[in-house]
């Protein structure tokens, strides 16, 4: 019985493990069907997210490219074998002399491209020939908008810090020129070699600026940097004045050299950062020679043809067809050899194919554009009607210099403090195109107050926006290696493109409508013998006429100048539309941003 019992108990003890193991097998199918189908959702979210990635604005939704493994912000590597850690100055002293440094780069350049303004006339005296006056200016800013992007690429190669240097050296070299010239056409030329080293300095200064302090903390770098732009660009006439009436034009250029005595050493000395570690050969491999071309080619023929729309009778000459017949393809073959078959592209497609890159891209154009051309021509506006000299010009703009000063660095402050980044680009839309329509009641007689008024309205209008733009496309530019300076340096290439077409665009609607009306009044002058239209190259010859006449024609002045006003504030509409499909995305506060790039 007991053995009986026993095997019966071994029976069921069986049955019983069986049991237990077939419900374990079903657990085991079951866990397994879960773990393939929670594979199969992971793989279609990846997959998803893959998809969202390649749409044009996935960096607002996908936290891959925003974000690293910790979750937090960063920002990409150099592209040049360094981190992006590498570059970031942390010591508080060594940071604030590096960016005292590059706000030196930055005053040189930008107050090289006021300053010769109040001597043109005076350069054109002294060698007789102006009809070649306004090539002055306009080699200059060709030059330095054609090559912006060039240097932002062989930057990431060769180190922003000897690329630098090498901008310098070219920029210097040509203000060498300006100052020894014999004639018009070296002057031409040294001011294009000018142009070409102040494109360089611009861009590295801007990108330098991008590396070496982490996001969170940028806001008051780049507002001062916008300060620098802003201010040096007044104060340029005061010391072109200052230099035409007490030394010499010649001094206009060799006040550069003696400024690069004491900013080049300075730089060299407070910027140290890790260099490239790939060899001379992988360096020359990544820059594709065939693209730069056809981008500085194509826009410099661009350019050189809204140039000769000034000088030349009609825009349907000969010349003027040509460059737009040639410039046109260049820049189209270069659209589709940089976009779809070179390796090493200036213009990445997954940085300009960005909706939000390319909207501050717009923003950052117009708000800047509208502000130089309504320099430029408040300049003509208080030289010209109002007849100050070059000195009192310069005065007469601090006004719109420390407003936007002190816009800028309010916003910044803000900026850095809340993380707002939109709500100033807002701001700025609403009152850029309302300060520049305001512009219009400026009369051939001069009320100082109205002037006043007008200048603090549109720098307040123009400071607020100097950073946002920047910021927002910084935030959204891709985090593989290269992007973030090739996204710095295709808003620099931007703005530099931008201004220049609008400056030479405002200088055509003002030469055309001046030309319309004093051929209209032409018969109403008290001495019908002269030759009205010669004011187009030489406003001083407006002195010699009787007070009738200086009135007739500076009321036409004022009315051209108007004109140009007009265009500014359709450029700032455009701006303020674009700013309502900005992103609101905030600025990472430190905590937020990847520890080994704070």
């Amino acid at each position: 019985m007991n053995k009986s019992s026993s095997n019966i108990e071994d029976g069921r003890s069986l049955e019983t493990m069986d049991d237990i193991n077939g419900i374990s097998s079903v657990h085991t199918k079951k866990e397994k069907a879960d773990e393939t189908d929670v594979s199969r959702n992971f793989m279609a979210t990846d997959k998803m997210n893959v998809i969202q990635s390649h749409q044009t604005d996935s960096s607002a939704t996908t936290s891959d490219i925003e974000k690293g493994t910790t979750g937090k912000f960063r920002e990409s590597d150099a592209g040049d074998g360094t981190h992006r850690g590498d570059q970031i100055i942390t010591s508080k002293k060594k940071l604030a002399m590096c960016s005292f440094a590059l706000c030196l780069c930055m005053f040189l350049i930008s107050l090289d491209q006021m300053i010769t303004t109040t001597v043109l006339t005076t350069v054109s005296d002294h060698f007789g020939e102006f009809d070649k006056l306004t090539w002055i200016t306009a080699a200059y800013v060709m030059a330095m908008g054609c090559f912006a992007q060039f240097w932002g690429r062989v930057s990431i190669n060769f180190g922003r810090k000897w690329v630098l240097v090498v901008g310098m050296a070219i920029f210097e070299i040509g203000s060498l020129i300006c100052a020894l010239t014999t004639s018009m056409n070296m002057l031409i030329a040294g001011r294009a070699l000018q142009g070409v080293g102040s494109s360089c300095i611009e861009s590295l200064v801007m990108i330098i600026a991008s590396e070496i302090c982490s996001i969170s903390d940028r806001p008051l770098l780049l507002a001062t940097m916008g300060i620098t732009f802003v201010g040096s660009s007044v104060l340029g006439p005061l010391l072109g004045g200052v230099f035409s009436i007490y030394l010499s034009w010649r001094w206009c250029f060799y006040f550069n050299l003696c400024c690069a005595v004491i900013i080049l050493p300075l730089f060299i000395f407070t910027y140290h950062p890790k260099p490239p570690t790939t060899t001379f050969h992988e360096r020359l491999r990544t820059i594709d020679f065939l693209d730069n071309f056809l981008l500085i080619a194509s826009f410099f023929l661009l350019l050189l043809a809204v140039s000769l729309g000034q000088t030349e009778p009609s825009w349907g000459s000969t010349s003027v067809i040509c460059c737009f017949a040639v410039g046109v393809p260049l820049l189209v073959a270069f659209c589709i050899w940089n976009f779809r078959y070179s390796s090493h592209p200036t213009i990445p497609q997954n940085v300009f194919c960005n909706r939000q890159i390319l909207i501050c891209l717009g923003i950052f154009i117009a708000g800047f554009s509208c502000l130089m051309v309504a320099m430029q021509f408040l300049s003509v506006y208080l030289q010209n009607v109002i007849g100050h000299n070059a000195f009192h010009t310069g005065l007469s703009l601090l006004p719109l210099a420390l407003s936007s000063c002190f816009a800028a660095m309010f916003s910044a402050g803000l900026t850095h403090r809340f993380s707002h980044i939109k709500i100033f680009a807002l701001i700025s839309g609403i009152l850029l195109p309302i300060s520049l329509a305001l512009f219009t009641l400026l009369q051939p007689v001069e009320h100082l107050g109205t002037s006043i008024g007008l200048q603090i309205f549109l720098g307040i209008a123009a400071g607020v926006n100097f950073q946002a733009p920047m910021l927002t496309a910084l935030l959204f530019a891709p985090k593989d290696p290269g992007s973030t300076i090739l996204t710095t340096a295709m808003m620099n290439f931007a703005r530099s493109i931008g201004i220049a077409f609008c400056s030479n665009i405002a200088g055509d609607i003002y030469t055309a409508s001046l030309r319309y009306d004093l051929r209209k009044i032409a018969s109403l002058l008290d001495d019908s013998s002269f030759q009205i239209t010669s004011i187009l190259s030489n406003a001083e010859v407006l002195k010699t006429l009787t007070r009738h006449d200086q009135n007739l024609i500076k009321t036409k002045m004022t009315a051209a100048i108007h004109n140009v006003f007009w265009m500014a504030f359709g450029i700032s509409v455009f701006s303020m539309f674009l700013t309502f499909f900005m992103s609101n995305r905030k600025l990472p506060k430190t905590d937020e941003i990847e520890e080994s790039q704070r």
